[in-house]
């Protein structure tokens, strides 16, 4: 309003407004603590940068405060990536970098260019910075670890997979369609039946939430396993998840050598780190295996059980126990119940009052994985054999286009091992047993249209297969985009440039060549900018034109010679063109100098009927 209708803004003339504008800014202050409790992270942080900006855009007097709200504006759109760094986001913000560069031209020169052009000048800088800037990216050398990190509430939205589970979380998780993992094969991959991607062990339980083992206890011992069948190859691009699980083939046969992990005694891989950036490691599994045939270490901890909870669960496993010939027959039993009873398998189980696990069996009997893998578990303990539940994803999508499978937050999973004495932990996974489509089609096929595709195609197949393929066609750029750019660190930069031709790449040759790019291509640049500085100007070509046309009758311009300099020397030496030779002359410096564009037309048309030629003739 004061740029449109002269509002006044706080300035020492309006001591009032002053005031005013100090009380608003104490205010948002302290309504900004109360609302984070601090100036200092992520949200609080950029919170007082928009803050500061908005005040700062109130109070402009100068053409300073002008330029300090600019740059504090490409502040701002920095922060942008703090929270996503997608592609819309990134062409959002290029539109936003090139208005804010509009703005910065139109304060250097207000009154040369309208605002078309001024669009046109801002395009034409920031493509003249993207060699640079691509320069930069490849070549500049990458550390194993940031120069600068986010605080830690940049991490609190993450969503994905627990270090404990309630019956109902996982199947929270059924309605995120956000990417956990992409996975890449070197081979075939295995059957859909066989992708269970194996993450958090949870051993401990008060009735209603299962937990992990300490894991100081579990670095002290050693898994035992034993390897069969083939091997599978393949490499995990992991979204960041703010916990320190690696999520692999079950099982894996050892450490990545891009991280700095261990295996814990149950089978876990997990980093010594938090994963909160995207993170890729190569693995070999096979599915497999055998698991601590000979002894377990912490199998009274696979036994236990809350006491004074499950009651009826228990009374029924001492039943079937006592009635079963041995523990194949026993685990037999339990599958057939789960298989010929009314059990159904369902992405929004009931709420399940009083005892969770007697009020599934014996009363709802419909849930998600974690339903059916917590009740089996609790028969199996029941019943005095070891049981304990994996947490993890099942399946995943091939995307066609790049041939990446894609694991999703919807692929959650749970499912049980069992402990047999001289068999090891073995894999049970109950969920089968009441529906098996999930373990053989995976869950995208059980979803309902809506959830496939947008509501209004979801009639149409044909709508449909284009929705899927458009889909297909985005995942695969944003799988590219995260792959070559966002994960772009210290190996895939040494891999991508060795691919150029760069042999065994280190900071110094990095550099080394950074250098020598940047030089030719700021000299090519130069050049070009010289080039297009003699060659763009309408006036200058035009007035060029007829330096040529005097040329070509003997009469050269000297670089030494100004306009008039130039014209008293060819009206000397041609007289019959005199009048003509000034006028040009007169309207070039009007032009050139005077900033008076409505002699333009004139101008190009007078050089064009210039004809020196003739008068020699």
């Amino acid at each position: 309003m004061h740029h449109w209708r002269g509002w006044p803004v706080p300035s020492p003339q309006h001591r009032p407004l002053k005031w005013v504008l100090s009380g608003l800014a104490a205010s948002c202050l302290l309504l900004l603590i109360s609302q984070y409790g601090t100036t200092i992270g992520r949200d609080a942080g950029v919170a007082l940068l928009i803050m500061m900006l908005g005040l700062k855009l109130v109070e402009i007097q100068s053409r300073r405060d002008v330029f300090i709200s600019c740059y504090l504006g490409y502040f701002l759109i920095i922060t942008n990536f703090f929270y996503t760094q997608s592609i819309p986001v990134m062409l959002l913000m290029f539109v936003v970098v090139t208005v804010m560069t509009v703005s910065l031209i139109g304060l250097h020169s207000p009154s040369q260019f309208r605002i078309i052009p001024r669009f046109r000048l801002a395009g034409s800088m920031l493509l003249q910075a993207l060699p640079v800037m691509l320069l930069l990216f490849v070549l500049f050398p990458r550390v194993a670890g940031p120069l600068w990190g986010l605080p830690q509430d940049a991490h609190t939205a993450t969503t994905g997979m627990d270090d404990k589970m309630t019956l109902g979380k996982i199947s929270e998780l059924i309605q995120s369609d956000a990417i956990a993992f992409r996975v890449k094969f070197e081979q075939t991959p295995p059957p859909a039946s066989q992708l269970y991607w194996r993450g958090p062990v949870l051993w401990e339980t008060d009735g209603t939430t299962w937990t992990e083992l300490d894991q100081d206890k579990q670095m002290q011992t050693k898994p035992d396993i034993t390897y069969q069948g083939q091997h599978y190859s393949y490499t995990i691009t992991m979204e960041p998840h703010d916990h320190r699980w690696l999520f692999a083939l079950d099982m894996p046969q050892g450490k990545p050598k891009a991280i700095s992990s261990f295996i814990t005694e149950d089978g876990q891989l997990r980093s010594y780190k938090k994963i909160q950036k995207r993170t890729q490691y190569k693995l070999v599994s096979q599915t497999d295996f055998i698991f601590n045939a000979d002894s377990e270490p912490f199998v009274q901890s696979a036994l236990d059980l809350p006491a004074g909870q499950h009651l009826r669960t228990v009374e029924l496993a001492k039943t079937w126990h006592q009635q079963a010939t041995d523990e194949h027959a026993y685990i037999q039993r339990v599958l057939r119940f789960f298989r010929e009873q009314d059990f159904y398998y369902t992405l929004t189980p009931p709420l399940i009052q009083g005892d969770p696990i007697d009020g599934f069996l014996f009363g709802s009997r419909r849930g998600f994985c974690e339903h059916y893998a917590a009740s089996f578990t609790v028969l199996m303990r029941a019943a005095g054999i070891p049981a304990r539940i994996v947490t993890g994803y099942l399946g995943g999508k091939i995307n066609p286009v790049d041939n990446l499978l894609v694991v999703r937050q919807r692929d959650a999973h749970a499912w049980t091992e069992v402990w047999l004495k001289n068999e090891g932990w073995i894999r049970i996974d109950p969920t089968a047993a009441v529906s098996e489509a999930r373990i053989e089609r995976g869950i995208f096929e059980l979803l309902p249209p809506e959830r496939q595709s947008p509501r209004l195609i979801s009639r149409s197949d044909l709508l449909v297969d284009v929705w899927q393929q458009l889909r297909n066609n985005w995942d695969a750029l944003n799988s590219t985009w995260d792959l070559w750019v966002l994960a772009y660190g210290p190996e895939t930069q040494k891999e991508f440039l060795s691919l150029l031709g760069m042999e065994n790449p280190d900071w110094r040759k990095m550099t080394i060549w950074l250098v020598l790019t940047l030089t030719v291509v700021s000299a090519l640049i130069a050049t070009l900018l010289l080039l297009q500085r003699q060659h763009t100007d309408p006036v200058v070509r035009s007035y060029q034109r007829f330096c040529d046309k005097l040329a070509r009758v003997g009469l050269e311009r000297q670089a030494h010679e100004g306009p008039l300099d130039f014209c008293r020397r060819a009206q000397a030496q041609l007289p019959q063109q005199r009048a003509a030779i000034q006028h040009i002359t007169d309207l070039y410096i009007a032009l050139r100098y005077q900033n008076t564009p409505h002699h333009s037309a004139i101008f190009h048309s007078q050089v064009r009927q210039f004809h020196p030629e003739k008068a020699l003739s």
